[in-house]
This record gives C-alpha cells, structure tokens and sequence, in this order.
C-alpha cells in the first residue's frame, strides 16, 4: 500500500512538472508570453501607409524564441461607413474581444530567411519573401511586386480596407505614417484580447506547449512506475526530486522576472 505522504508528492510533481515544461516550452515569463527580445526589431518594422486622418495608435511587437517578429498595428478603432451596420458591428466585436474595440492587424517577419505574413481583404493570408534585391515574392500567387521594401528590410503595408486589411500593392490616397513602436506588455495582451485574435500565433502557442507538458507527464510517470516497480523509487528518492524540481523553477521564475 502506497503512503499517503508518496501519494501527496507524487500529485505536486506531475503538477510543478506540467505546468514548468508547458511554460517554459512556449516562451513564458513573468514578462508575458514571447517575451524575447531581437536586435533586428527597428530593422525589419514595416512601414505603414493609410488614408489621411486614419493613423494608427502605434505598433506593439513580440518575439518568439525562434526570433521571429510579430507587429502588432494597433487603431483606435475601425468604423464602418453605415452607422446602423457600425453600431451592430462594434457591438458584437465587444463581446468577441471581452469589451476590447481596437483593431489589431498583425506583420509576422522572420528575419532568418525574409518571410513574411499579413492578412489582406476578406482576411486572406498574404505569404512573402522579401528577395536580395529589395523586391518581394507574393507567394500565394507567385507574384513580383517590386519596391515593396526599404532598405531590403522594412515592408511596404497598405491600409486598403475599412477594417484596415493589409496588401504590398499600393493604394490611392495613402500616405505614409510614423507612429511609436514598443513591446507589448501583459497588460497590453489582456486589454487588448489578444488571445482572441491570434489563435493562429501565441494560441497555437500555448496549445503545443500544453500538449508538450502532457506528454512529458506521461513520460515522466511511465519512467518513475517502472523504477518504483523495481524497488528504485522510495520517499527519500521522490523528495530529492521535488527539492530538485522545486528549485528549478524558482531559478526560472526569477529570470523571467528580472
């Protein structure tokens, strides 16, 4: 018969152990999800050109561990031009996004190979490459769009819709705009909703990271049944490891809120 003491412990492991391996697989930190940093965040910020009087509040950014970039353009706001279908449509955006009513677009650049994705009308994904010669592959349709870039980094966006849908190609009546640019805080995720409207990116994130601890509990627990079969496993060995464990994560923990 098991103590209830090694009953006990064995629970706190496969939780510490769950939780530690899902958080730290998907970038978590008490900063925030993705909370890396990149040295080529000013060099890949893509320039934003909209209608007049429609400018942008700034631009949130996140970087994976991988060093891939995300832009987050936030508005204001987004207005439809009927103002009956507007109030409607601000109405149910409230409850999608928890109250949130800012229109968030995000430019995902990877720096490592000069990938790119938006989204452009009907919230069509837009994947491209920006090439050697500062133009860019439009890699859904095997288009060329040439002066899409700056300096062979900075990317091209135009405002082309009213709910601020993106393309490389340029629109009439559209101006380039500069606005203030820093990274995106914990409290800057949950006022905004972000969860909601990234379930492609840091959603996707969290959910491999979650399947990630389970399998590695699983793991964790086939190995430490196969030792306690043996006689290998005992109280002494299983508070060794939760110290052990227990350590670990304050260290992590500690960084992250450094």
């Amino acid at each position: 018969m098991v103590s209830k003491k090694i009953m006990i412990s064995w629970l706190i492991l496969n939780f510490l152990i769950f939780w530690f391996v899902g958080l730290t697989s998907s970038g978590y930190s008490l900063k925030g999800y993705l909370p890396g940093e990149s040295s080529l965040v000013d060099r890949y910020t893509p320039l934003i050109y909209t209608s007049p009087g429609d400018k942008p509040e700034g631009i949130l950014y996140m970087v994976d561990y991988k060093g891939v970039i995300y832009y987050y353009i936030v508005w204001e706001d987004e207005y439809f031009s009927n103002s009956i279908i507007d109030k409607l449509y601000r109405f149910f955006r409230g409850l999608v996004y928890g109250g949130a009513t800012q229109d968030v677009e995000v430019v995902k650049i990877n720096p490592n190979n000069g990938t790119f994705y938006f989204q452009t009308y009907e919230h069509t994904n837009v994947h491209g490459k920006i090439l050697s010669n500062g133009s860019c592959l439009w890699m859904d349709n095997g288009m060329i769009v040439e002066n899409c870039t700056k300096n062979g980094t900075h990317i091209r966006v135009y405002a082309v819709t009213w709910n601020h849908m993106l393309s490389l190609l340029p629109e009439e009546e559209t101006g380039q705009t500069v606005v203030p640019m820093r990274h995106m805080t914990p409290n800057d995720y949950v006022s905004l909703g972000m969860f909601r409207r990234t379930q492609r990116t840091i959603g996707g994130v969290a959910v491999n990271s979650l399947l990630t601890a389970l399998i590695a509990t699983i793991v964790f627990n086939g190995l430490a049944y196969g030792a306690w079969k043996k006689g290998y496993l005992n109280a002494k060995t299983l508070k060794r490891w939760f110290k052990t464990i227990s350590k670990k994560i304050r260290n992590v923990l500690k960084r992250g809120s450094t």
